[in-house]
Formats: structure tokens, C-alpha cells, sequence
């Protein structure tokens, strides 16, 4: 009786083993990871559909001169990044990016100990920015003398880089080295 026990039941477990084998179980699993990717991918598809048409009528209404992202900015750029430098330790850097997220404007002033980030940063910026009059067409160099006027950069720099992404798209960049 206890051989008859064991012959019917050792055949029973490798079957029973069998039938819950990994293979059968990651193949259920993976057709349901499958499908919850498939419903991902139609509604990152459908968002990104959303995303275009907003993105399209924005151009639409800048075109016609209503609202859009260019006229929502306060100035003829929507990044404009200074970096002078007057020695290795010293340095003048304005950073500022309008973006649809919002703001971020920092100025670094190694020479006068000032640091300022956000809302004092723009405070301070803001009154020289509205002063900055040139575009993408504008000649280098007038670019350059411009914006040294403006924020009365002292002449005695080493180096002076201005990347600008313009209202229209435009990114330019300005270099002097001395």
C-alpha cells in the first residue's frame, strides 16, 4: 500500500510541477504587459495629438497677431544667457528662459558678491532687458557693444559670450575675446 501511495504520487507532483512551470506563467504575464504597453502607447499618441494641435493653433493665432507664445513674451528673446569673464575667479553670468513651465532667471556677480535667483534676479534684470533693442539681423559686434552698454560691463574682460534663442526661434550666438 505505501508503494501503491508513492507510485501514484511522485508521477502527480512532476505533474503538478509541470503545470505551474515558469514558462506557462511568464507567458500569461508577458500578454498582459503587452497590452498595458499597447494602451500606453494610444494615449501617449492621443496626448501627443492634443499637444500638436495646441502647438499648431498657437502658430496659427501668432500669425494673425492674436495670443500665442511669441506675444506672451515680455522681450524680443525667450533665453538669453550672458557669461563675462574677467579672470578665472571672476566672472558676470546672466542666465534667463522663458518657457512655457514658467521663468528662470539667475545673475551671478563675482566681482560685487551678488547672487540672485527668481523674482530678485528678474527685479534687477528687467529694467536693462526692456532697454535691449536688437534682433537676429543685428551685426555682431553692435550686438556686443550694445548689451556691454546696457549692463555696464566693465571693458577690462577677458572674454564675453551671449547666446540668445529669439522670439521667432532664431539662436544666435556672440563671442569677443581679448
Amino acid at each position: 500500500m505505501k508503494h501503491l501511495k508513492m507510485a501514484i504520487g511522485v508521477p502527480l507532483l512532476f505533474g503538478m510541477l509541470y503545470g505551474c512551470s515558469s514558462d506557462k506563467a511568464t507567458n500569461e504575464t508577458d500578454k498582459t504587459t503587452v497590452k498595458q504597453e499597447e494602451t500606453n502607447t494610444n494615449t501617449d499618441k492621443n496626448a501627443n495629438t492634443d499637444t500638436n494641435t495646441n502647438k499648431d493653433t498657437n502658430k496659427d493665432m501668432n500669425n494673425n497677431g492674436q495670443a500665442g507664445t511669441t506675444e506672451n513674451l515680455p522681450y524680443n528673446f525667450a533665453e538669453f544667457s550672458l557669461d563675462v569673464e574677467y579672470s578665472p575667479t571672476e566672472s558676470y553670468e546672466v542666465d534667463y528662459e522663458n518657457e512655457t513651465k514658467g521663468v528662470d532667471v539667475e545673475l551671478d556677480d563675482d566681482r560685487n558678491n551678488v547672487k540672485l535667483r527668481g523674482d530678485e534676479a528678474l527685479a534687477k534684470l528687467e529694467p536693462m532687458f526692456k532697454k535691449l533693442k536688437f534682433d537676429a539681423s543685428t551685426a555682431n559686434d553692435e550686438v556686443i557693444d550694445h548689451v556691454i552698454s546696457v549692463f555696464g560691463i566693465d571693458k577690462n574682460y577677458t572674454s564675453f559670450e551671449l547666446e540668445v534663442k529669439f522670439a521667432d526661434g532664431t539662436k544666435k550666438e556672440y563671442k569677443k575675446t581679448k
